[in-house]
């Protein structure tokens, strides 16, 4: 009987070690040291190239108040709270932005289809400029990216759809988004899917490892997917207590035998 309990103890120690992870495990960018300069290939929006399907926000202001009016229709209580309204949920960007169509071209009031395909921002913003300026003297045209979009998925807090307003995003800012990884994650092994015109790309990178900051993957590009995978111990550590109370119970149900046997 002693040597029962003993190795029903054995197994439910083994059980409560395999639960465990390290805190090495847990940390991100672990042999980077402190003061260290490290450079990436830096990507910024301003570097990207439009495609079929881009979603952009376009401003044409004038001296001429009906000519803004016609691009910028206000809503409320002013221009501030026109563009608000205009563009504070991801339904009425999609609604009132200008998206790229099959053929790579918006199109804008009066101007008609402009072609900006391959264009960066700041060259579609010269090109809207001069095509604009046809029809409207001292006009000055905005062009920024409204669909620069990431997925995060797998072991984080908050796995979904995030979109990122700035001139580029890292993969651990994204994470961020997502509320950071949970205790179940693999570190070493993330995924970046990647758009490319032969399709998609999948880029392995490690966050527990400073060669992250030299990936390809660090900077992100619009559409790229994140997926955290989880490491091999997860559904152990999850059911630790389920084998931890069937140990209790195979251990009870021993002394009961024992004692009916007596």
């Amino acid at each position: 009987m002693r040597n029962t309990n003993l190795l029903l103890y054995a197994v439910a120690v083994l059980f409560a070690l395999l639960s465990c992870k390290s805190n090495e495990e847990l940390i991100y960018l672990q042999n980077l040291p402190y003061g260290e300069v490290e450079t990436a290939d830096p990507f910024s929006v301003t570097d990207y190239r439009l495609k079929k399907g881009d979603n952009l926000y376009v401003q044409v202001k004038s001296i001429d108040p009906e000519v803004t009016q016609l691009f910028n229709p206000m809503v409320g209580g002013g221009y501030a709270a026109g563009t608000s309204q205009q563009f504070g949920t991801q339904s009425s960007i999609y609604i009132n932005g200008y998206q790229l169509d099959s053929e790579g071209n918006i199109e804008l009031p009066v101007v008609g289809l402009v072609y900006v395909e391959g264009k960066t921002l700041e060259e579609s913003k010269k090109l809207l400029m001069q095509r604009v300026s046809e029809f409207f003297k001292q006009a000055t045209v905005t062009v920024k990216l409204l669909s620069f979009k990431f997925t995060v998925m797998g072991e984080v807090a908050r796995p979904g759809v995030f979109y990122n307003y700035n001139d580029d995003c890292t993969i651990l800012e994204a994470i961020s988004q997502a509320n950071g990884t949970t205790d179940y994650a693999k570190l070493k092994n993330v995924l970046v899917l990647r758009r490319s015109p032969d399709g998609n790309k999948s880029i392995a990178v490690d966050l527990s490892d400073k060669s992250l900051i030299y990936s390809e993957a660090y900077y992100l590009r619009p559409n790229d997917v994140i997926y955290v995978s989880p490491d091999r111990y997860k559904n152990t550590r999850l059911n630790s207590s389920l084998y931890a109370l069937a140990l209790s119970s195979v251990s009870t149900l021993i002394v009961i035998l024992k004692f009916l046997g007596d």
